[in-house]
């Protein structure tokens, strides 16, 4: 029998399960080794691990960590690509009573130790093929290669640590993920092994996962989506099925990926899942967040005996605070809060709204994470005691409906959502006011035919002559990741101003002129398909001319929803099939 919550989230009667005396997360994954040691728990490829032989994999790493000096409050560096092999080191960092904190190898170097030095990760774990870029992320960090043969994990026990052993409790920290900084630096959120654990719990009281499910691991490992992923699987003796580097990631190629796979339990960002025309069948569980959810997918990928829930939460009271479940022809909101977690909406006086009314959301519960690692000052700001309560100020807009469901309407600040990350303009902006020519500056975001994008404005100062647009887009891209890329960056003679003295962003016109490297250095394209080709290349990205060697992602500042785009113009323009 099932029960019905006014949030319209499902929840099973017998939520009350066996991990009630696991206080650090990964003793959830090591209660269904014991259950159920043969059953799947991880695959990749032709990679399918029993939950007994991923429990001895990771024990044997963790036992290598702790010889490395890992141990409650020490970090572990993460650089890997999607394999089973990130998997098996955050199960192994755990284990060991670390905290590991998992940059992502697509960012720029100069982030990846930025990251790495402010963590002052002990080690860092990484695969013989990154091995070579893992060694200049930090001077003083131990870089391992835990697929290299002669490291000798093989020959280690592969028994379990305990808890006497390691010393860790569940007030350690169990990760630190890494967002957009208002600073111009990004910055650590840091979840303790009880924080998670927390909810663990209530994000499977508002599911239907069990055993027999096939979870698909999708997102970066420095998204916290990817906690979900991993623990819904894990605390539930379900199969993680992850990705190889080659897996598709958008569009009808990841839809038959995920059929093929049997995937029963899908997490995604709403413009990811708006790439997939193809159905699903087998889909049973399909969960959305990080930006707001058309109606119109609603009714796309609502089937009778498939639970759609859209979910909120910030990455400071660690992944998802609240949940409802859609249906087609309902209001989408963003629920109400699962278990344990408490959403209070207040004024700028820092008082109660009317029910009804606007407010800015805060979010309490054993949830609500320690705060943000190294900056005590911006922990002080975004983290508020309320007597014996700890709340954490989010930012966001919202009020409370009629049926006790949140409805969200945007952020009170300079931060945005593109493609389901967190990006605070204001980091984007400082790292373009570095650059010498640049005299003022400011950044927002820009939706085009259904796609958002970031688009840039600068004042410049006197006698500086022509923008190095190429300096810029060198600058920008050895700072921030891809999705903090302007697309576009135009030259103002000033910024629109309010009365307040802030920059006008809802003013800015319409950007016109792509940050793109400039093509005429390159050569043309020359055949009648290349031709075709750029055509369709330079009506995407609004370009008068695409040169033959420009590359999609990296010089263009192309996406995966751009690239699902593309595929249609290539079709239609040009007669390819991709």
């Amino acid at each position: 029998m099932q029960l019905e919550l006014k949030s319209s989230v499902w929840i099973h009667e017998d939520a009350v399960r066996q991990d009630a005396d696991a206080t650090c997360l990964h003793q959830l994954f090591e209660q269904w080794v014991d259950r159920t040691p043969d059953a799947p728990a991880l695959a990749c490829g032709e990679v399918v691990l029993s939950y007994a032989e991923l429990d001895a994999r990771a024990n044997q790493l963790a036992r290598y960590l702790r010889s490395a000096g890992i141990g409650p409050g020490a970090f572990v560096g993460l650089c890997f690509d999607r394999s089973e092999l990130p998997i098996i080191a955050i199960l192994a960092s755990l284990k060991a009573g670390g905290a590991y904190v998992p940059p992502e190898p697509g960012h720029p170097d100069e982030r990846l130790r930025l990251i790495a030095g402010e963590a002052n990760v002990a080690v860092i774990l990484t695969e013989m093929a990154l091995l070579p870029r893992a060694l200049g992320l930090s001077e003083t960090a131990a870089v391992v290669a835990v697929d290299d043969p002669l490291l000798g994990l093989n020959a280690l026990p592969r028994a379990r640590l305990a808890r006497a052993e390691t010393g860790l409790s569940a007030s350690d920290l169990c990760y630190v993920l890494y967002t957009s900084g208002t600073t111009g630096r990004p910055k650590g959120v840091m979840p303790e092994h009880r924080n998670v654990v927390h909810f663990v719990r209530a994000f499977n009281e508002a599911c239907t996962t069990t055993a027999q499910d096939r979870i698909y691991q999708g997102f970066a490992l420095g998204f916290d989506g990817s906690t979900e992923e991993i623990w819904m699987a894990f605390s539930n003796g379900a199969a993680l099925v992850a990705g190889r580097k080659e897996t598709p990631k958008f569009g009808n190629d990841l839809a038959r990926f995920l059929r093929e796979s049997g995937i029963t339990y899908l997490s995604t960002v709403p413009t990811m899942l708006s790439t997939m025309t193809e159905d699903i069948p087998c889909l049973r569980q399909l969960v959305v967040s990080g930006e707001a959810c058309p109606p119109e997918l609603v009714a796309r990928w609502s089937r009778d005996g498939r639970t759609m829930l859209n979910v909120y939460g910030p990455t400071e009271a660690t992944v998802n605070t609240t949940a409802v479940a859609l249906q087609p022809g309902q209001p989408v909101t963003i629920g109400a809060p699962l278990r344990g977690y408490s959403t209070l909406i207040l004024d700028e006086q820092m008082q109660p709204v009317p029910r009804g009314s606007k407010g800015e959301l805060f979010v309490g519960g054993p949830g609500v994470s320690r705060g943000y690692l190294n900056q005590p000052e911006l922990t002080a700001r975004a983290f508020i005691q309320d007597g014996d309560r700890r709340l954490y100020r989010t930012g966001d807009l919202v009020r409370l409906n009629e049926d006790g469901e949140l409805e969200f309407f945007g952020r009170i600040d300079g931060q945005v959502k593109i493609r389901g990350f967190r990006v605070e303009l204001s980091e984007i902006e400082a790292v373009l006011l570095e650059q010498p020519q640049i005299a003022s500056v400011a950044v927002r975001l820009w939706e085009r035919e259904g796609v958002p994008s970031l688009a840039a404005y600068v004042v410049l100062n006197a006698d500086t002559g022509d923008l190095d647009r190429g300096a810029i887009v060198d600058a920008l891209r050895s700072r921030l990741p891809a999705y903090m890329v302007p697309a576009h960056l135009d030259v103002l003679d000033a910024l629109p101003m309010l009365a307040s003295g802030k920059v006008d962003r809802k003013a800015l016109p319409e950007p016109q002129m792509p940050l793109v490297p400039d093509a005429d250095d390159g050569p043309a394209p020359e055949t009648e398909l290349e031709q075709q080709i750029a055509a369709c290349w330079g009506q995407l990205f609004k370009l008068p001319r695409v040169g033959a060697e420009q590359d999609f992602f990296l010089d263009l500042g192309g996406h995966s929803l751009l690239a699902a785009h593309l595929v249609a113009l290539l079709r239609d323009k040009a007669a390819v099939s991709i």
